[in-house]
């Protein structure tokens, strides 16, 4: 527009210059003119130079600008398909073990971490796919535990894969997991299912509005013995739960029942153990090894330790096996009910819960005479740490027998982690600062309150232990 203007300025000058010249006295005044003509014309040229300059800049500024914007919004869009979470703990570990018969009583205290951090990724509208790393346990093979122990020359903290799973959810009611994943059965605070346990294999969830569902397949142990088709079969355990949420105006209620089968558990070794025979009159040594072929493979923590479940001593051909061995008893076929009211309590959120657990398939215990099959927990906690300087307080009596709840499941916290126990946990949260929390859990409980003992089991005697942590989400 500019460039067009200047332009006609100058035609017009241009026609005006032989009036000028004609009405002009003399030659000089025709020359000042002419020069006054040549000097808009180089202004001109000036001004159009300028203006192609500027328009040639405001385009590529343009292109810059809306190459920016496409990276900005390729980026976002790259970046809201990944979801970050991770958390770091510190715990004081201090722990009062009763005697047995092989080590008197003693304290130990000990200092521990767990990291843990991870990512959902959205691969589609219908498929996301978690993956968790956490530290590892000291042996690096105890399925109930991600701490890791200060105090070992100050070595590298192992970590290995908390999480890794696929989550298809084609419709809202129903979702599909594979891989290994969180615990898919809803439960309560009760002790009966270690909350570090991350189940493996597949699980179907189903949930409309107060009904839900799930039902799982999970590997326990795929096992593979050359030459022995019956000791490699593998231990499984197949799963369904059903249940109901109604909420009132006094609060919600959550009603559900559950049933678990294990497959080839019973009869398997359940610890490791070495023989040498010599014969005398030739002088060859002939060694027996009893190698474990439990639930969870070989290592402490996994397989070296029923961890209360009754043991006997014998062979087992029905598993390929008739060498004299210890292995499990009973076989576990667990039924399970829970019972949970949510409600407020001048104005603070209160739950109330009742646990209960039996293994159907337990054997009467050759020791007392008796099934010891029952489990079972009652607790309540007030208020909500949520918001900083918040808090809340929970209180659980728990009574778990022998043969109630498969052993390698139990929470490795409560009753140090054995079964044929009871007693009490107390544990409360404060809120010190945004995403930093403190907690406090005291245990006071009896072990071997069924009163069976064996050679390598605690007596009965009482076991106490505190555990502070200070927990950071990130």
């Amino acid at each position: 527009m500019k460039k067009t203007c200047m332009s006609g300025a100058l035609a017009a000058l241009v026609l005006t210059a032989p009036a000028m010249a004609q009405t002009s006295s003399s030659g000089a005044d025709l020359a000042a003119a002419q020069a006054q003509i040549d000097a808009l014309k180089q202004q001109l040229e000036r001004l159009e130079a300028t203006v192609d300059y500027l328009k040639a800049n405001a385009s590529a500024q343009h292109k810059e600008a809306a190459v920016e914007a496409a990276d900005v919004a390729s980026l976002k869009s790259a970046t809201d398909k990944y979801t970050w979470n991770g958390d770091f703990r510190y715990r004081y570990d201090l722990q009062d073990k009763p005697a047995n018969d092989t080590s008197p009583e003693h304290t130990r205290q000990r200092d521990q971490i767990r990291v843990r951090f991870g990512v959902l990724a959205k691969v589609n509208d219908t498929i996301d796919v978690k993956v968790q790393v956490a530290t590892m346990s000291d042996d690096q093979n105890n399925a109930r535990s991600r701490n890791a122990t200060l105090g070992n020359g100050w070595d590298a903290k192992d970590i290995g894969f908390d999480l890794a799973y696929a989550d298809w959810h084609p419709i809202p009611t129903t979702r599909l997991w594979l891989g290994k994943m969180p615990q898919p059965w809803v439960k309560t605070a009760s002790y009966f299912w270690d909350n570090d346990i991350t189940p493996e294999g597949a699980a179907l969830k189903y949930s409309r509005g107060m009904w839900f569902a799930n039902a799982t397949y999970l590997w326990l142990n795929e096992r593979n013995v050359t030459g022995n088709q019956a000791a490699s079969s593998d231990a499984t355990m197949t799963g369904i739960q059903l249940g109901i949420k109604p909420t009132f105006d006094a609060g919600t209620l959550t009603v559900a029942a559950s049933y678990y089968n294990l497959v080839n558990v019973q009869n398997y070794i359940s610890k490791y153990s070495q023989t040498s025979t010599a014969d005398l009159s030739t002088g060859a040594v002939t060694t027996v090894t009893c190698s474990i072929d439990g639930v969870f493979g070989s290592g402490y923590g996994t397989g070296d330790n029923s961890f209360g479940n009754t043991e006997y001593t014998g062979p087992a051909p029905q598993v390929g096996s008739n060498t004299s061995c210890t292995r499990l008893y009973s076989d576990f076929n667990i039924f399970t009910a829970l019972l949970q009211f949510d409600t407020k309590v001048a104005g603070m959120p209160l739950s109330v819960y009742a646990d209960y657990m039996q293994n159907t398939a337990a054997l009467q215990n050759p020791t007392v005479k008796k099934t010891l099959d029952t489990a079972w927990a009652v607790g309540f906690s007030l208020n909500k740490a949520a918001d900083p300087h918040t808090w809340d307080l929970g209180v659980l009596y728990e009574q778990n027998a022998k043969d109630a709840v498969f052993g390698q499941f139990v929470d490795s916290d409560f009753a140090a982690g054995q079964t044929d126990a009871k007693g009490w946990a107390l544990k409360g949260n404060y809120v010190i600062a945004k995403n930093w929390i403190f907690t406090g859990t005291a245990f006071l409980n009896k072990l071997n309150y069924d009163g069976v003992t064996s050679s390598n089991s605690l007596y009965d005697l009482n076991y106490k232990r505190l555990m502070l942590d200070l927990m950071y989400k990130f």
